[in-house]
C-alpha cells in the first residue's frame, strides 16, 4: 500500500503537468516537452490519453503533428479533484487485520495512529470501489496539516473529495473535530480567580477571549448570554438560540431564564454576526432595548450588549447606543 508521501509525491506530479498543459488552449507534445523536461513522456503521454478518454480534451491534426485542446468541459476541469481520482483508484486492496485502523488503535493506541487512518476510524464504513482507508487517505492528504481548515468544510464539498462520505461519516467527523476543540478549551484550565467584569472595556476583553472561536467559525447567527453575580463575577456562560430565520433574534422569556435559575443580579447579552461585519443593525438595537426593559421588570441589570464578528467585536455601550 502506497504511503502518504507517495501519494502526495504523485499528487505533485499530476499536478507538474496539468499546470502545464492547462496554460495552453491547445499545444502539441512538442510544445509542452521541454516545459516539463523533468518529467518523462511516457507519463505525460498517459495523462493527456486520460484526458481524452474523459472529454476533456480533443485530438486533431495530423499523425505527425496531433494537437490538443480543451473542450468546454475542460475549461471547468476541477484539477483537485481529478487528480484526486487518478491517485486514489479503486485498486488498493483491503489490508490485512492487524494492519486496519480501529484493529491498530486497539492495538497501539491512538497516538501511534496516522492523520489518515485516525479520518478512515470516522469515516468508518467505504463503498464498492472505495474503502474508508481510501477516504481517509484523501482527507489527509488535503487536510493532514490543516484540520481546523477540514472543519469548516460542508457535507456536499466533503463528499466531492470522496465518495465514501456520507451523511454518517460527515456528521462523525465533524463531532470529532468539535470535541478536539472542546478538549483543547478545557486543557487551558479554569482561571485562579473568577473573572470580574466591572466595564465595558472589561466585557469586551472576555468576550474576545471566551467567544473567539464564535466569532471566527459562526457559520449561523447565535445569542449567548454572561451571567454574573453580585460582585460581577463571571457565573457561566449559556447559549440561547441558534440560527433562528426569523427577524425576532431572542425572547425576554428564553434570555432571562437561565439568569433566574442561576440566581445572576447581572448579565451581558452576546451575538455573532456571521457576515463578518459586528455594526449593530437596527434591529440588534430594538432587541436590547426590550430585553433592557424585560430585565428591569426582572430586576436584572444588562451591563452590555456584544457583537462579535470575523472583522472585529463591538460594545454597544460603548458606541453609546446601549
Amino acid at each position: 500500500m502506497a504511503g502518504p508521501s507517495s501519494d502526495l509525491s504523485r499528487s505533485s506530479r499530476y499536478a507538474s503537468v496539468l499546470d502545464i498543459l492547462s496554460a495552453f488552449p491547445s499545444f502539441t507534445k512538442a510544445e509542452i516537452y521541454p516545459a516539463l523536461k523533468n518529467e518523462n513522456r511516457p507519463f505525460i503521454g498517459r495523462i493527456i490519453h486520460r484526458l481524452i478518454e474523459e472529454d476533456y480534451l480533443i485530438e486533431t491534426g495530423t499523425r505527425s503533428r496531433l494537437l490538443y485542446s480543451w473542450t468546454e468541459k475542460g475549461k471547468a476541469l476541477n484539477k483537485t479533484l481529478w487528480i484526486d481520482q487518478q491517485v486514489f483508484t479503486p485498486a488498493m486492496k483491503r489490508s490485512p487485520t492487524e494492519d486496519r485502523p480501529r484493529e491498530r488503535l486497539l492495538r497501539l493506541g491512538a497516538p501511534d495512529l496516522k492523520t489518515s487512518e485516525l479520518l478512515a476510524i470516522l469515516v468508518r464504513a467505504g463503498l464498492p470501489g472505495e474503502s474508508a482507508i481510501q477516504a481517509g487517505e484523501k482527507l489527509a492528504a488535503l487536510f493532514g496539516d490543516n484540520l481546523k481548515g477540514l472543519s469548516f468544510k460542508t457535507k456536499s464539498e466533503l463528499k466531492q473529495i470522496s465518495r465514501a462520505i456520507g451523511e454518517t461519516a460527515y456528521c462523525q467527523i465533524m463531532a470529532a473535530l468539535e470535541l478536539g476543540k472542546r478538549y483543547l478549551t478545557q486543557e487551558q484550565g479554569p482561571s485562579e480567580k473568577p473573572v470580574k467584569i466591572t466595564s465595558a472595556a472589561a466585557a469586551l476583553n472576555f468576550c474576545r477571549t471566551r467567544f473567539n472561536r464564535l466569532a471566527q467559525e459562526g457559520a449561523q447567527e447565535e445569542f449567548h448570554i454572561v451571567l454574573l453575580n453580585q460582585a460581577h463575577q463571571v457565573l457561566k456562560t449559556k447559549r440561547i438560540t441558534v440560527g433562528l430565520s426569523n427577524k425576532s433574534l431572542v425572547h425576554p422569556q428564553e434570555v432571562f431564564r437561565p439568569a433566574v435559575q442561576e440566581s445572576a443580579s447581572s448579565v451581558i447579552l452576546v451575538h455573532n454576526h456571521p457576515g463578518g461585519d459586528p455594526t449593530p443593525s437596527p434591529e440588534d438595537i430594538r432587541i436590547t432595548r426590550e430585553l433592557r426593559a424585560a430585565a428591569d421588570i426582572l430586576g436584572i441589570n444588562v451591563l452590555d450588549h456584544i457583537i462579535l464578528a470575523k472583522d472585529g467585536i463591538v460594545s454597544l455601550k460603548e458606541e453609546k447606543i446601549f
